[in-house]
């Protein structure tokens, strides 16, 4: 049997710099598809952080994946710096692909132009958030609802949220398109406890004193993850808990003004801004809670990997979060844009460790049943060949 040729592509492989759980699910899914089955190609659409995307092509050229990236980023000129990385992309081509698999917004439009011109016998996309193009609504009414119910030939979502809001679109509707849910997951081979020494030792190395409570969070700091919230909720926190310290890993657009928002509440010297960092599974045993302050989500990696690296969780309420955790078993969960709410259930759990501790373990458990990587690639392929047959069947038919 040959293998199929297929494509992931991506924003870009700076992991755990520039990209966000999106991208991380598209690399892990690339590296755990069977090889004996699938050939995969791991494309990033832009160059980011040349560094960190270097570390990961070796890293994933080592394991047989071949990585293709695009020209760098430039903001200064979009439109012709997208298509010239197009162009560089599909001229390290050399034979065709039978399948593109798209797991972020611009690659479901990159996946339109590179089809024919790589001459794929399938289109895939990934919706990674019930609310694509939050910032371009005409972009989501033009491309999305009008345009992907005609040209892809399969749909997926991370969450069962955002299968319902692809279904209900009324193009799909009308031709009995509907889409699949395959959920986001993570390699749970990653998260190894660290002995207490250990863990001492990176909070000292963060500034922070080893017997402080730590409340951290995860992800790009964009108005989405509502991070702001997460500030005002610490300095109500902090009035309550004079030791507590709060740690904010990751870097974005709302660097600056989060830090400027700190420094209004009081924060700056309780607030620990990391900035980009690659070393996840290092950060979050540090802490003692974690928290999303989210203001949507599709189906959170970062809340995946709090939970297999058994931190309490505290999450807002959107659509993904709600299919991970369960009020008071598997963590808390708060209304969006309410950080009074959130403070309260954060205290709640500093204030009770025994109940923390066992919502983290119950988590713990319920990722490693229902989100491994591995499982979902052996889905993922089944769907893979599954679409090849049938396209064969039917062509075989006309």
């Amino acid at each position: 049997m040959r293998r199929l040729r297929v494509v992931q592509i991506l924003n870009g492989l700076a992991l755990n710099s520039r990209m966000g759980g999106a991208e991380r699910f598209g690399v892990e899914l690339a590296r755990h598809l069977d090889p004996d089955q699938i050939e995969a190609i791991v494309v990033g659409l832009w160059e980011w952080d040349a560094a960190a995307e270097q570390r990961w092509r070796r890293q994933l050229a080592d394991e047989g994946i071949r990585t293709i990236v695009g020209v760098p980023k430039d903001d200064r000129r979009p439109l012709a710096n997208f298509v010239q990385s197009l162009a560089h992309i599909r001229s390290q081509f050399t034979a065709p692909v039978d399948l593109l698999h798209s797991q972020c917004d611009f690659g479901d439009v990159a996946g339109l132009w590179l089809r024919p011109a790589l001459g794929a016998r399938l289109l895939l996309r990934t919706a990674h958030n019930e609310l694509e193009w939050a910032r371009r609504p005409l972009r989501r009414w033009i491309l999305v609802d009008g345009l992907y119910p005609f040209v892809y030939d399969r749909e997926l979502g991370v969450s069962q949220r955002a299968v319902d809001v692809l279904d209900r679109r009324p193009l799909a509707r009308l031709l009995h398109k509907r889409a699949a849910v395959l959920h986001n997951a993570i390699d749970t081979t990653r998260f190894v406890p660290l002995p207490p020494a250990a863990v001492a030792a990176g909070r000292r190395g963060l500034g922070i004193d080893p017997q402080a409570p730590v409340i951290g969070s995860i992800g790009r700091l964009t108005p989405q993850k509502g991070y702001r919230d997460f500030l005002q909720a610490a300095a109500q926190v902090a009035a309550l808990h004079p030791q507590a310290r709060f740690l904010l890993v990751g870097d974005g657009e709302e660097n600056a003004a989060l830090r400027q928002c700190a420094a209004e509440l009081q924060l700056a010297d309780r607030v620990v801004f990391t900035g980009a960092r690659d070393d996840v599974e290092q950060l979050l045993p540090l802490m003692d809670l974690f928290v999303s302050s989210s203001l949507w989500e599709g189906l959170p990696t970062v809340i995946l990997e709090a939970m297999l690296a058994g931190v309490p969780v505290v999450a807002t309420r959107v659509a993904g979060t709600v299919e991970l955790i369960e009020e008071l078993a598997t963590g808390r969960l708060v209304p969006p844009s309410e950080p009074v709410e959130l403070s309260r259930a954060i205290c709640q759990l500093l204030d009770c460790p025994p109940q923390a501790q066992e919502m983290a373990q119950n988590a713990q458990r319920f990722v490693r049943a229902h989100f491994d990587i591995a499982a979902v690639a052996r889905r993922q392929t089944q769907m893979y060949w599954q679409l090849v047959t049938s396209r064969a069947g039917r062509l075989k038919r006309k």
